[in-house]
């Protein structure tokens, strides 16, 4: 049987693995993706011993959304998150030891709080808990109240840091850093290695914009005196612009990160050296010139790198006496979603969630090990997740090569019924989101299309067009401005190659994207003369100009628009925007959108429909359809509108393939 829109909306997730320090367990959440619409999200913590295949069993009932957990590195308790005082509520931190894996859990933070905790994280020593998390409110009914107003990006809700003491040594919960007008919110942390002090990054605002402005590192020191704490702070450096993810501390005096220029830069792994106090512009220690660094963790004194290289993954391993990196791990013809590594004695200890399209193996779990300097393999199997998925008949996944018009070397996939062969089929183009995303040989279902519309019968070609991650900083700085010009032309480029070779229908096809991919199926479709006889735009840019003023990452959406409105100079944002040439549209259109879309604001969609009513052919304007999902963001929740985008998606593609 084929996949169908309820199987996907149904599916589970793997996500949140974390090693024990010894490296012999494995903790991880699976919970469904999508819920009901009057539900709250769910997830169960997982656990499986790395020396047993398919040894992964259910530690917490499901019922609570229990996520983001971590081993103490002494007692080998497990914390983590949870809204098991509230189902739906926020947030606190909770301890489940590990002499009784799945009894009760024990609170560590006030489960009476309004406000939840953010993120936690351990003491190498296993002494200290140290979350940031907002203060509670003087009024609790203040949003009730008839005179309420809110007042547009004032300092609200900015989380403090806050540590408890594990040892019982000093009672209660002690506040680290209080908010002022230089720290009006603690984004992230990280701990030394000896656990006296802790490095934290205050930012602006806890929203998405305040990431492309300037924020600053601190030391903040553990110090007891008289039977008391105090907690001095070092301002260490400023950014220009917020790092990728969390800081990495693995040297006394040093502390590492990952730092990109801009949206559209690939990042550069950064070394700081805190003894000098270091300025602008961070120090680079390595690029990694054809690839792109995708995550970065401290393992011991060395650093653990994922790296996203074509197609494939690696994870390297970085030591800090200037040799080259070593991997641990490279994928082949399969994919990771997520990773743990540990360094253990000799050894590097790791386990992934792994799936393949090329072997239609679903996600689970898999550990393997190594020594330095030797490559790692999976030898075994932890978990048998997703069972559903071997009574369905998974799509046949395969890379894709092809040189674009200018000779570019650029890759993709291509997916199409298992066991069929591809020739002259039905053909849709999906590109993905982004645009700094690809598409690798993954066996991962959400709200993208491919294995729906391969496993239905139809060849989908996914191309990494330029702008894409894992070919290095050149290749995603063709996003710079770039929207409709080399991103398009690969796309076009690969549905020829595909037609040359034989698989793809010259005649039959269609484009069906979300978000930047639904940018593309709206730039190709009102492109003059456009061949494709169907398209499908899923929360997809239409105007760069009032994007750029609506949606909540104003600064990224200039980066791949060309200019803001507000900034001197001509109206650039124009050249890329497909509601300027929507007179050209002839293929029937389906356009669906998340009524509450902060990214991509509905008013996309909608812009779009009125030019479409108003300019292009009365066929066009008439067969365009746009569908609003109520309470939807960017990224959907409930399980009813997943379903429903789905078979619109697949009956739109069978109506006019034909």
């Amino acid at each position: 049987m084929a996949v169908t829109p309820q199987d996907i909306a149904n599916a589970d997730q793997i996500n949140g693995l974390t090693l024990s320090n010894a490296g012999d367990r494995v903790v991880y959440c699976v919970g469904p993706l999508f819920r009901s619409k009057d539900a709250h999200k769910t997830q169960a913590l997982w656990l499986a011993d790395t020396g047993v295949p398919d040894s992964a069993r259910q530690i917490t009932s499901g019922l609570f959304n229990d996520y983001d957990p971590a081993f103490d590195p002494k007692s080998g308790d497990i914390f983590f998150l949870s809204d098991r005082h509230k189902a739906g509520g926020k947030a606190q931190i909770y301890r489940l030891s590990s002499a009784a894996f799945g009894g009760d859990a024990k609170p560590l933070t006030p489960t009476t709080n309004t406000r939840g905790v953010s993120r936690f994280q351990i003491s190498p020593d296993g002494r200290w808990l140290a979350f940031n998390s907002p203060d509670e409110p003087a009024d609790k009914d203040e949003e009730d109240k008839e005179t309420y107003v809110i007042t547009w990006q004032a300092p609200k809700n900015g989380c403090t840091l806050r540590i408890l003491d594990l040892s019982g040594r000093h009672e209660g919960i002690r506040t680290v850093v209080s908010l002022d007008i230089h720290v009006p919110h603690v984004k992230s942390f990280v701990w030394s290695p000896d656990s006296t002090r802790m490095l934290f990054r205050g930012m602006q605002l806890p929203d998405a914009e305040s990431h492309s402005f300037g924020v600053s590192e601190y030391f903040v020191s553990i110090e007891e005196s008289n039977n008391d704490l105090q907690f001095p702070r070092t301002r260490i450096t400023t950014h220009r612009r917020a790092p990728r993810d969390t800081s990495v501390w693995v040297e006394a005096d040093k502390f590492h990160f990952l730092y990109a220029d801009d949206s559209t830069s690939s990042p550069a792994l950064c070394v700081c050296d805190v003894e000098r106090m270091a300025s602008w512009p961070p120090a680079h220690l390595a690029f990694w010139t054809n690839e792109d660094i995708t995550a970065l963790v401290g393992i011991g004194s060395e650093l653990a790198v994922g790296v996203a290289c074509g197609l494939e993954s690696r994870i390297d391993v970085v030591g800090l006496t200037g040799a080259p990196p070593t991997t641990v791990l490279e994928t082949s013809q399969d994919a990771f979603s997520s990773w743990a590594i540990k360094r253990v004695d000799d050894r590097y200890i790791f386990a992934v969630v792994r799936s393949s399209g090329v072997t239609g193996e679903a996600e689970n779990i898999w550990f393997g090990s190594t020594t330095p300097g030797v490559k790692g393999v999976l030898s075994r199997k932890l978990s048998s997740h997703n069972r559903w998925m071997s009574e369905k008949e998974m799509p046949q996944c395969a890379p894709f090569y092809w040189n674009a018009g200018d000779g570019t070397a650029l890759q993709g996939v291509m997916a199409y019924p298992r066991g069929s062969e591809p020739k002259k089929m039905f053909t849709v183009v999906v590109p993905h989101g982004g645009p700094y995303g690809r598409d690798t040989l993954n066996m991962r279902y959400g709200m993208h299309y491919r294995f729906l519309l391969a496993s239905n019968g139809f060849l989908v070609l996914s191309p990494n067009y330029r702008g894409s991650q894992g070919r290095g900083n050149d290749f995603a700085r063709a996003a710079h401005g770039g929207m409709g010009k080399l991103d398009y032309a690969d796309v076009e480029s690969m549905l020829a190659a595909a037609v040359e070779r034989g698989y793809a229908h010259p005649d039959q096809v269609a484009i069906a994207g979300y978000s930047q991919g639904g940018f593309l199926a709206a730039w190709g479709c009102t492109r003059p003369n456009a061949k494709w006889k169907a398209g499908i735009i899923g929360a997809g840019p239409t105007d760069w100009g009032s994007l750029i003023i609506c949606s909540d990452l104003p600064d990224e959406e200039a980066d791949l628009g060309g200019i803001a409105p507000w900034t001197p100079g001509s109206p650039d944002y124009l050249q890329g925007s497909p509601i300027r040439d929507v007179k050209n549209v002839e293929a029937p259109l389906l356009l669906l959108h998340g009524q509450e879309d902060q990214r991509v604001p509905l008013t996309q969609a909608i812009g779009f429909m009125r030019g479409l009513k108003r300019e292009a052919q009365k066929f066009a304007g008439d067969a365009a359809t746009l569908i609003i999902y109520p309470r939807e963001g960017h990224q959907f929740k409930e399980r009813a509108h997943v379903e429903d985008m789905l078979t619109r998606v697949l009956a739109h593609v069978q109506k006019h393939l034909a």
